[in-house]
C-alpha cells in the first residue's frame, strides 16, 4: 500500500500544481488587462489634461493678444495727441513772441514819442526865448503871444 498511496500523491500533487499554475495565470491575466485599463485610463486622462490645459492656454493667449492690440492702438493714439500738442504749444509759442515784439515795440514807440515831445517842448522853448529876446516890447504889448515859461531841461 506504501507503493499505491504514494503514486496517488504526485498525481494529487501534480493536479494541485496545475490548478495552483492556471490560477496563477489567470490572476496574472487578469492583472494584466487592469494594468492595461489604467494605462488606458491614464492616457485618456491625461490627453484631457492636455486639451483643457491647451484650451486655457489658448484663451489666456487670446485675451494677451487683444490687450497687446488695444495698448498699442492706445499708444498710437497717445503718440498722435503729443506730436498734435506739441505742434499746437509751437504755435501758441510764436504766438506769445509776436505779442512780446509787438509789446515792445509800442515801448519804444511811446518812448520815442515822449522824447519827441520833450524835444518839441525844448525846441519851442528855445524859439521862444528866441523870440522874446528879439522882441522884448511886443511881447509884453501884445497879450495873444502867451508869456514864456523857462525852458525845460
Amino acid at each position: 500500500m506504501a507503493t499505491s498511496s504514494s503514486a496517488a500523491a504526485p498525481a494529487l500533487a501534480s493536479t494541485t500544481l496545475s490548478e495552483i499554475v492556471r490560477e496563477h495565470q489567470t490572476t496574472q491575466l487578469e492583472h494584466r488587462r487592469g494594468t492595461e485599463q489604467l494605462r488606458r485610463d491614464a492616457i485618456r486622462d491625461i490627453g484631457d489634461l492636455c486639451d483643457a490645459a491647451t484650451t486655457s492656454l489658448s484663451t489666456q493667449l487670446t485675451r494677451v493678444l487683444d490687450n497687446q492690440r488695444e495698448i498699442e492702438s492706445l499708444s498710437h493714439d497717445c503718440a498722435q495727441l503729443v506730436q498734435q500738442h506739441a505742434r499746437s504749444t509751437a504755435k501758441w509759442t510764436r504766438l506769445v513772441d509776436q505779442f512780446n515784439g509787438a509789446l515792445k515795440e509800442l515801448g519804444d514807440v511811446r518812448n520815442w514819442a515822449q522824447v519827441i515831445e520833450r524835444d518839441m517842448l525844448d525846441v519851442a522853448a528855445t524859439l521862444e526865448l528866441v523870440h522874446s529876446s528879439l522882441n522884448p516890447q511886443n511881447d509884453a504889448a501884445d497879450p495873444s503871444v502867451p508869456a514864456s515859461s523857462p525852458p525845460v531841461l
